[in-house]
């Protein structure tokens, strides 16, 4: 619950709720398997309401954990949305449940092009 009133913001509360939609599969992995995401949200401040500060990465408005949720959402739906009809061919470290979503990308240099 605390995940969708977060991400109830960007999304309608329907996609979130349909499994079948990118949105929804994002969710559940949000809450399910993002470990991450996880500790952040069973670590809400029950004195303020805000979740925790992320340990790395940058603090793009409101709370820094709830910036960190929303990121990890919108990068998963992006995933599960390009991905549907045909799966990418490299998945570049993307949903990397126990990675900083800054490292979700390899890096491509000559020699292992």
């Amino acid at each position: 619950e605390l995940a969708k009133s977060i991400l109830s913001s960007i999304t309608s509360l329907d996609l979130l709720e349909d499994e079948l939609t990118p949105q929804g599969k994002a969710i559940r992995w949000i809450v399910c398997d993002d470990s991450i995401s996880v500790q952040l949200l069973e670590n809400q401040d029950p004195a303020t309401g805000n979740l925790p500060k992320q340990e790395h990465g940058f603090r793009l408005g409101g709370n820094a954990g709830d910036a960190q949720v929303t990121r990890r959402y919108i990068l998963a739906a992006f995933f599960y949305s390009t991905s549907q009809v045909s799966p990418w061919i490299d998945s570049l470290n993307f949903l990397s449940p126990d990675l900083h979503e800054c490292n979700w990308h390899k890096n491509y240099t000559r020699s292992n092009f």
